[in-house]
């Protein structure tokens, strides 16, 4: 059977008419206006982000927000530049906001870690507890000690881990809760030393 070609329907020539055509959800109408403004709406979000991928997502949001909004919208002139430039400016000053937040979160976040892992005390407070830890971890029988690995530094599930030992999940969370116990316990009578 052969292949009928594809027929290209004609489009009115009034940039205003295809967008009518658009309004009434017309796919082929869009895809021509999208042609026709591609470019002008991505070197306004590209002006604004100065990221390539960022304007092309942009130009992307910028028409699919056309798309669903078509029905409300109403051009001021013959063409509908003016509303995706507009749209395309909004979402890059809201990208480049969003982007400033982010780096300035992680070089938030770094420096708090940066500060905490240099400090002396605190060197010094991680290697006792490390040894309380170990102390703690000698007097426990071997069921303890897995479930102790297993929950608190494996972090696996009560499910997980009762499956992993085969005992029942009541038994992994009654242990792991006097395990928890006796460390605070230990952890408390170090820190009334230290005073």
């Amino acid at each position: 059977m052969a292949q009928q070609p594809s027929v290209v329907r004609w489009l009115p020539a009034s940039e205003r008419d295809i967008f009518a055509l658009v309004q009434r959800g017309d796919q082929e109408a869009f895809r021509a206006l999208f042609r026709l403004h591609q470019r002008p709406v991505y070197l306004t979000a590209y002006s604004v982000v100065r990221s390539r991928t960022d304007a092309e997502e942009i130009t992307q949001d910028s028409f699919l927000t056309m798309w669903r909004k078509r029905a409300k919208i109403s051009l001021v002139g013959d063409s509908a530049l003016p509303w995706l430039v507009t749209t395309a400016r909004f979402l890059g000053l809201n990208r480049r906001r969003a982007n400033a937040r982010s780096a300035r979160e992680s070089l938030d976040a770094a420096g708090t870690l940066a500060d905490a892992s240099n400090s002396p005390v605190a060197g010094v407070l991680a290697a006792e507890l490390v040894e309380q830890l170990g102390s703690l971890m000698s007097g426990m029988s071997d069921v303890d000690r897995d479930i102790f690995r297993l929950c608190l530094l494996d972090e696996l599930s009560y499910e997980q881990e009762a499956r992993e030992m085969g005992i029942t999940h009541g038994a992994v969370r009654n242990r792991l809760s006097r395990l928890k116990g006796r460390l605070r316990l230990a952890l408390d009578d170090s820190k009334e030393g230290q005073n």
